[in-house]
């Protein structure tokens, strides 16, 4: 049985966040936040926030469909 990608992760946490400057997909540098989270299955990871997109409800969302996406891959297995 495999998990949808819109199912909700168990939990997450955001552990940190810091200004940074990134590459568009226009090939642009943009100012932001590069957000840090963990998981309630203990994996960590990043999602990077325009500073025109940053605020709480954007975080959530961009955070919440990456905590899916780290758990589901941390789920898989060759037995599967």
């Amino acid at each position: 049985m495999s998990s949808s990608p819109e199912s909700p992760a168990a939990s997450w946490s955001v552990t940190g966040q810091v200004e940074a400057t990134e590459f568009s997909q226009q090939g642009q540098m943009q100012k932001g936040v590069r957000i840090s989270f963990q998981t309630g299955q203990g994996h960590t990871g990043t999602v990077f926030v325009p500073q025109a997109q940053y605020n709480p409800d954007t975080v959530r969302q961009l955070v919440q469909a990456q905590a899916n996406l780290m758990d589901q891959v941390g789920a898989l297995s060759s037995s599967g």
